[in-house]
């Protein structure tokens, strides 16, 4: 029965809604399916489009298209879509710089946002500040695509075994 009723709401978003609304259901839809079929992504950095890059041993970038469903009720990007993406570029950095056998969690998180995130595009650099046998301290910026700088962070990444 959850089926039919999730698939009567995408059906009567298709017929009536606007062509933004089609937009997020089929970036949805196809974020799940990718997740799906790639089960070593997240859902999240699917449902974003991340492309994530090594640009040196310490440094990681990733870049994320704008879409419908990063905006806010002012038609730019919520903060909070912002902040996951600070938090992924700096957490798959912090991972990166660790032996296999550990990973690293966010402890903490500091943003401060310093210009309106329009554009076609967001880059988002991290890179390590400090790398302890406990914390790893990142520092991550996230730019338009006309190269301003729209939020600055600092996060803290706790250092743990895996398994």
């Amino acid at each position: 029965m959850e089926n039919t009723t999730s698939l009567r709401m995408i059906e009567e978003i298709f017929t009536n809604g606007s062509a933004r609304d089609k937009q997020v259901v089929r970036d949805t839809i196809e974020a799940i399916y990718k997740t799906y079929k790639q089960s070593n992504m997240s859902y999240i950095s699917n449902l974003l489009h991340m492309k994530g890059t090594m640009i040196d041993e310490n440094t990681f970038e990733i870049i994320i298209p704008n879409s419908p469903l990063l905006a806010n009720s002012l038609n730019i990007v919520h903060g909070g879509m912002t902040a996951t993406l600070l938090d992924s570029a700096m957490g798959n950095l912090a991972h990166k710089v660790l032996a296999e056998n550990l990973a690293a969690v966010t402890t903490e998180i500091k943003i401060n946002y310093v210009a309106p995130g329009i554009g076609d595009s967001f880059r988002c650099i991290a890179s390590i500040i400090h790398k302890g046998t406990k914390i790893i301290v990142v520092e991550g910026k996230v730019f338009r695509d006309d190269n301003v700088l729209m939020a600055h962070s600092t996060g803290s990444f706790f250092i743990i075994r895996r398994g």
